[in-house]
């Protein structure tokens, strides 16, 4: 199925590279199952992920206003706070069934990236790119979209920017695909899934084989260009690492970090 594109995501430029820093036991699930795991976007760790910048939020009941004028009708407050609240709570079911799979953007690795999901040497970059994200997800027989995440200001920003953010529309992906200007150096980038069953269900994932969300089988081979592998590691992790890959039928290119490489004087 090709690429979802929807007029709202912000695509990423072709040259770039995507890396998804990944500990021994995730990278260990990510080869034996031949799938990437899409996480529910309510599951997330930042309680601002899929809610609005505060500009947008009280815009809403002007625009409540304005739309009433615009059909010539007497404007009703009680009614307009009535048909926010109800927008509120399809914004947060909505949250529920979309599943999110992240990737970092960056041309070369990130010590911080290394540093933040990496608890010990245990563990790889995977680095991929544009291209092959592209190609992967379109061998994959779901809805996926692709998206950069761009970041904002909660408290003074609003999503349309002249240059940076054209669009006048409004949707339930916009949310998904902002967030806080302190996340900037996360440099994101998103698989998105959505999936209509858990928007009135809130017992959905209650009945599903994992509870916080969904594999989708990919194309591992197309999707990985190289594993990086972390600058302390030590001989027998490496060996561990590979071993696994060699067991279960992969050849991929491995290079070590070049944080590890040696400084000149």
């Amino acid at each position: 199925m090709p690429v979802y594109n929807h007029e709202n995501f912000i695509p990423l430029d072709p040259e770039k590279r995507l890396w998804r820093y990944l500990d021994f036991e995730k990278f260990k699930s990510l080869l034996e199952s031949k799938s990437l795991f899409f996480c529910r976007a309510d599951k997330f760790s930042d309680p601002f992920e899929g809610s609005l910048p505060k500009r947008e939020a009280e815009y809403r009941i002007s625009e409540q206003m304005r739309t009433a004028y615009g059909f010539v009708e007497n404007f009703n407050e009680e009614q307009a706070l009535k048909n926010i609240r109800a927008l509120q709570s399809l914004h947060v079911r909505k949250k529920r069934g979309t599943l999110i799979n992240c990737w970092h953007i960056n041309q070369n690795e990130s010590d911080a990236m290394w540093r933040l999901y990496l608890k010990d040497n245990e563990g790889v970059a995977i680095q991929s790119s544009s291209e092959k994200m592209i190609e992967t997800i379109g061998k994959i027989n779901e809805k996926i979209g692709l998206s950069k995440v761009r970041y904002l200001s909660y408290e003074s920003d609003a999503w349309y920017h002249q240059s940076e953010y054209p669009h006048g529309n409004y949707n339930f992906y916009i949310p998904l695909i902002h967030k806080r200007i302190e996340f900037e150096h996360e440099n994101e980038f998103r698989l998105i899934h959505s999936i209509e069953e858990p928007v009135n269900d809130e017992n959905y994932w209650d009945n599903q084989p994992n509870h916080k969300g969904k594999f989708i089988a990919v194309d591992l081979e197309t999707l990985i260009e190289k594993i990086y592998l972390p600058p302390t590691i030590d001989v027998n992790t490496r060996k561990r690492i590979e071993s696994l890959c060699q067991k279960l039928g992969y050849n991929f290119q491995f290079e070590k970090s070049k944080l590890a490489n040696e400084p000149w004087y």
